[in-house]
């Protein structure tokens, strides 16, 4: 059981840089829960991987209101702080489920 909980918590938190690859496909929610980007910088992002290939993650200083800060947090894949607790809400009801499913094997 400690097991199964450790391997659901390792696969729930995103503990991994966000590569250019992913950025290109990675969807809308994704992109929206990192820090710095709101609204109008992830319609510029998604128009732009439309156009345009990113095959690393400074292309996106061609994209206008686009720095090196928001660069350097896509790269740590930081989170705000409203998509934190939603994903920490989530984790918990998956390790009741878990434990409930475990129980009644």
């Amino acid at each position: 059981m400690i097991k199964r909980l450790f391997l659901i918590l390792s696969l729930s938190l995103n503990l991994f840089a966000m590569s250019a690859h992913e950025l290109q496909v990675v969807d809308k929610k994704i992109l929206s829960c990192i820090k710095g980007i709101g609204k109008k910088r992830l319609n510029a992002i998604l128009e732009y991987r439309k156009n345009n290939k990113i095959s690393k993650l400074d292309d996106l200083l061609n994209i206008p209101k686009i720095g090196k800060k928001t660069i350097e947090n896509i790269k740590n894949n930081i989170k705000k702080k409203s998509c934190l607790v939603d994903r920490k809400k989530q984790i918990k009801e998956e390790i009741k489920r878990e434990k409930k499913r475990v129980g009644a094997e």
